[in-house]
This record gives C-alpha cells, structure tokens and sequence, in this order.
C-alpha cells in the first residue's frame, strides 16, 4: 500500500482536525457545526483511499474514480445548500490538498509518482467539475432567466392586447347604448358623450368646464335652468351619488325631453377623486312603449272578453297568465281564480289529453291545430264535452316560446247535432232497406200471377198486352229493390257481400251484351275482349256491373252511337271499360257520379228508368273485388269508365 493510502487510512482523523482548523481560519464558517463542516469529507477521503490502494494492482479502476467523482459531488450539493460560492468550494478543496501533504510531510512518508499523480487528478477533477457545474448552473440560470424575460413580456403583450380588446369593447357598449353616458374628469371638464346623450341633448361634446355646464340645457319641469348645484352630476363631483332623477332637456331647437339621471363619482385606484359619470335615459320613448304595451294590453282584454271562444294563455310551467271568460266558463272556474294554476288543478280529465300538444309547442315552437278532445268539466255539471282545440307558440323578441296559446271552440251542441243526423240518415236507410225487403213478396206475387196469364192461351189480346206491361214493370221494380237493399248494405253492412268463384270474364261479357241487345235492339253494342279473361269473382254481381255500366252508356249517348265494352288482360289484374259517345261530362260533376241517387239529364225524350244508384253500386262491387273505378270524359274521346280487378280476391280479415 503507498504512502498516500496508507495516511488517508491510519491519519484520517488528523486530516479532519486540520481541515476543519483551516477551513474556520480561511472561510467564512460562522454558526457552523464541525459535523457541517466535515460532512462529506470522510465519504470522499474514503474513496481517494480506495482509489490509491487499487494502484498496487496496476490502474486505478475506472469504478473508483466513478465513486471519487459521486462524492466529490456530493460534496459540492452540501456546500451549495450552505451557501458557499465556486471560488470558496475551489479554496476548500486547496485547503484539504494542503492539510494532507503536510501531514505526509510532517511523518516524513514518500509516496510514489503514480500515487501523487493519481492524488492530485482525483482533487484536480473535483476542482474542474465544481467550475464546470457552477458554469453549467449559470447557463441554465441565465437560460431560466430568458424565459421568464421573454414570458414575461408575452405576458405583457397579452395583457395590453386584452386591455386594449376591453377598451374596444368598453367604447363600443358605450358607443351603442340605449341611454346618455357623460363623463367629465377631476377638474370637471366633460370628456366623453356618447350618441344617445348627443342625440338627447341635440348637440356634440363640447368639452365645458364646470361653470358652463348650463349650456346642456338641463331645466326644471316649469322650464327653468338647473342651477349648477342641483346638476346631478355637479354633485357626483363633490361625492354624491345621484339615482333616477327626473328632469328635462331643452334643445337647441326648443323641443323638450324628459329624462331621468343616475350619476356617481370615479376614483382612482387610490382612491383620489377622478370624475365623475352620468347616464341619462330618455322617458318619452319609455312612456310611449309603455302607453303602446297598456293598448295592446286593453285591446287583449277587449278580444279576450268578447271573443266568442274560449281562450287562454300559460307560461313554460304551464300556469294560466290570461283566460278569457268563455274558457273559464267551459272549465266552471272564473278567471280570477284560474291565474297562477295548472289545467291539472282546474280541468285534470282534459289535461292530460292537452299537455302532449303544449309540450310540443314548447319544445318546436310549431302551432298545433284543429285537435278534438272530449271530456268532464266542472262547467258542464260533469257532463261530457266535445272540444275543438288549437294550440300555438307565443314568442319574445329574441323568438324563444315563453307562453303557449289555446283557441277552445265547444263543439258538443254540433256533436250532439251530427250524430241525431246520423241517426236519422241510419233511420232512414235501415227503413229503405226493411221496405225493399218486405216489398219483394207482394212483388213476387205480381210477376207470377202476370207470368201465368202470359201462359193463357185464350188470353184477349189487349188482357196480353195489358200482362206483358205488368211483367216489364214488376221486373223494373224488382231491379229497384235490388238497387235499395243494395244500398242498405253498402252503407249499413259493410259493403256489398260476394261469393268468388271460377269465372270466364269474355264470357260473361258476351251474354250480358246478348240480353242487352234483345232490350235495345237498334243500338250497336260492341265487344272487344284481348287476353285470358279468366279469374275468381262473383259471377251475378260481375253481371250487375257490366249491365249497370253498359245501361248507363246506353241511356246516356245517341241512339246512332255504338257502345263498347273492352275486356283486356293485364297480367295479375282484368281492365273493363266501358264507352259512349254522348256528350262529355262536365269536369266539376266527374267527383261526384259514384255518389247514391245521382242522375245525370237524358237527351230528347228518354227518361231514366231507375233511381240513381247504378253507378254507386258499381263501385260497391269494384270495392267488394278490391277494385276501383274511375270515369273520364271529353269530347274527342267520348265518355270512359274503366275498372280494374285483380283477378283473385283478397281473403276478408
């Protein structure tokens, strides 16, 4: 072991005396303790000793000058944390350097060149890497430094750029406000008028000291001048505060304006006085929006009293703001004790049936129109009501729904009038059809006692004749009845009953025509059949259409036309039409033919021999097929019924 390694070992206690000796004597060390002083050297001597004694194995290992090197370190941290400087940190390194050679010197050791030299590196280091940290910490203190320079002057742009956006936007509200804003500074020098106070006082800023304030024209209701003390804004200068005064301006044109005041005092931040601020708001346009908001009140309460339904308005809570005394008398609450309450409180059977349509409102700002509701109230003894209710959205300025309006209009009387009609017009079809019904035994009769004197072969002729014209009229009232009972069930009994079965339509078409002709044998009837015609329907009421239509064109064309009955195939469904050549139908009539009892006017002499309902029970038997009907009309073409059947019935649910 060298000379060196060996005292670091045996004299470290000496080192350490010494050390803290010099440093007290060449350092500023007030207050503190030797363990302050000390702290970290024994680590660091420990260290140095290790790294020397690795030299009697060649060179010292890079591992210990890593630990001299984390010591020395250590060292610097603990004398930064106690304030010492760079330079003092180098002195004391000197310091220890020295205290070691002399006490090598003193017990005459003689350390080898590789063990100074390996001594002197490690305390050279320590020395170089305290400058070098301490140039570091500089750099980046200094770098910290730039930051915070250059944050703080973004923080300062920023701040300026806000004040002057706060001061934009402080110009700007007073520049575009409703009332008069006046400043005048500490002296009492007027320094900013708005428009709404230059338009007030009927003249520009001019920037007056006190004593000529006058010149604003500030005067008293019997016209007399403000003396200055009573200038509202004179007296925020001397630290007044002045609220909703009422005074006047006379303009320079000699109109006058009444107007309130509220002025108070400025102060710095200090607290000294700055000024002071006036606003003024002009009376005359606030009594005229009040005088026109009570007429439109009063005109409100006029409808609303006379108005001949019932009407009412309810805010977002849905509370009565206003009902008039129709409505109140349909909810049997009067008015006054209506407002403030909920239509669950007053009517609670209709409000659950009307609160769908108030939310909607409320929530779309759209009307609700035309909605029947039917129910109790106490107005009605707890009698059922029906109601006609419209719902629409009342809106503020800025459009946002703040009440919803109800239009009620009581419908029960015609409630009650409708159905005595209905009644009346069931009554009367159930009546046509039980006399239809019973007529057909006593017609029945009639047509078999004519049929058997037909049959008499020693009849007289004119008893023939006479039979003959009995038959041809008890079979037109017998189509008659049909035509009635026909009705009856296709107004009472839900629509005309069938029995679908296999049917050739071209067929049937052919034998309906054959009758036809040997009824009206100068007439030309025309077949016209394309296609399969086969399909399933009911074969007696498929005859009844084709003969109905086919009699229709026949009574209502001239006798030198040809009628035509075209049967065509379309795939799934069988197109009939059926056409004339007569004069064409006028346009508004065409909506109205399928209608019951409606006959149109023969030409000549011709009278219709039935009562109106062929093509209604046409369209009753299309219906039965689930088929439909339509008619067109013009004079190029003539006028055309066509109906389209599918070719198998739907089965009824």
């Amino acid at each position: 072991m060298g000379a060196l390694a060996d005292l670091l070992t045996t004299r470290r206690e000496d080192i350490l005396q010494r050390f803290e000796r010099t440093v007290r004597t060449h350092l500023p060390t007030e207050g503190l303790t030797r363990s302050a002083i000390i702290d970290t050297i024994p680590a660091l001597l420990e260290e140095m000793h290790v790294l020397l004694r690795g030299l009697d194995r060649g060179e010292a290992s890079p591992t210990d000058r890593l630990h001299v090197s984390q010591r020395a370190e250590e060292h610097r941290a603990q004398r930064h944390d106690l304030g010492y400087s760079v330079t003092q940190i180098v002195h004391e390194y000197g310091l220890l350097r020295d205290c070691i050679l002399e006490l090598v010197e003193e017990t005459g050791g003689a350390p080898g060149m590789a063990e100074q030299r390996a001594f002197h590196r490690c305390l050279d280091s320590a020395m170089t890497e305290t400058v070098t940290e301490a140039s570091r910490r500089r750099d980046e203190e200094r770098r910290a430094a730039e930051e915070e320079r250059s944050a703080l002057l973004n923080r300062e742009r920023a701040a300026r750029a806000e004040s002057e956006e706060q001061r934009t936007l402080l110009e700007g509200i007073i520049a575009q406000s409703g009332d008069g804003i006046m400043v005048a500074d500490a002296q009492g020098v007027l320094r900013l008028f708005n428009p709404e106070a230059e338009r007030q006082h009927g003249m520009p800023l001019h920037p007056l000291p006190v004593s000529q304030w006058q010149q604003y024209g500030l005067i008293d209701e019997e016209g007399r001048p403000l003396p200055l003390e009573r200038i509202p804004l004179y007296r925020a200068l001397q630290g007044e505060y002045v609220r909703d005064e009422s005074t006047w301006i006379r303009r320079p044109d000699g109109t006058r304006l009444p107007i309130t005041i509220t002025a108070r005092p400025l102060r710095r931040p200090d607290g000294s006085p700055g000024g002071a601020v006036a606003s003024t708001r002009d009376v005359a346009m606030r009594r005229a929006l009040a005088q026109e908001r009570e007429e439109a009140l009063a005109l409100l309460d006029i409808l609303l009293a006379t108005a001949p339904v019932g009407l009412s308005f309810l805010d977002r809570d849905l509370r009565y703001v206003r009902i008039n005394h129709a409505l109140a008398t349909i909810n049997g609450v009067p008015a006054e004790q209506s407002l403030g309450r909920t239509p669950w409180e007053i009517i609670p059977e209709l409000a659950r049936l009307n609160e769908p349509h108030y939310r909607h409102v409320l929530a779309t700002g759209e009307p609700v129109l035309n909605v029947e509701i039917s129910g109790s109230t106490a107005g009605r003894g707890g009698q059922p009501g029906h109601y006609l209710v419209s719902y629409y959205p009342v809106k503020d300025r800025e459009g946002r729904v703040s009440m919803v309006g109800t239009v009620v209009v009581d419908i029960t009387e015609r409630k009650r009038f409708e159905e005595r009609l209905r009644q009346t017009a069931e009554f009367r079809e159930r009546f046509l059809g039980i006399v239809s019904h019973d007529l057909r035994n006593p017609l029945g009769v009639i047509t078999l006692s004519a049929n058997m004197l037909l049959r008499q072969e020693t009849l007289p002729e004119r008893a023939l004749r006479l039979s003959q014209r009995i038959t041809l009229n008890a079979e037109l009232m017998g189509r008659m009845i049909g035509d009635l009972l026909d009705l009856t069930r296709g107004r009472l009994g839900g629509g005309i009953p069938i029995a679908p079965a296999p049917v050739d339509l071209g067929l049937l078409g052919r034998r309906v025509l054959g009758e036809l002709e040997v009824t009206h044998p100068a007439r030309e009837l025309r077949l016209e059949a394309r296609g399969d015609l086969q399909g399933e329907w009911d074969q007696d009421r498929l005859a009844q259409l084709l003969g109905n239509l086919l009699r229709n064109a026949l009574d209502y064309s001239p006798e030198d036309t040809p009628v035509t009955l075209t049967l065509q195939d379309e795939g799934p469904s069988i197109r009939i039409e059926v056409g004339n050549r007569g004069e064409p139908i006028p346009v508004e009539l065409l909506p109205a033919l399928f209608e019951p009892f409606r006959r149109g006017e023969l030409r000549g002499h011709r009278r219709s021999s039935g009562l109106g309902l062929g093509l209604y029970i046409v369209q009753q038997i299309a219906l039965a097929h689930a088929g439909t009907i339509e008619a067109r009309s013009t004079r190029e073409e003539g006028t055309v019924f066509t109906v389209r059947l599918p070719r198998l019935v739907p089965q009824r649910e």
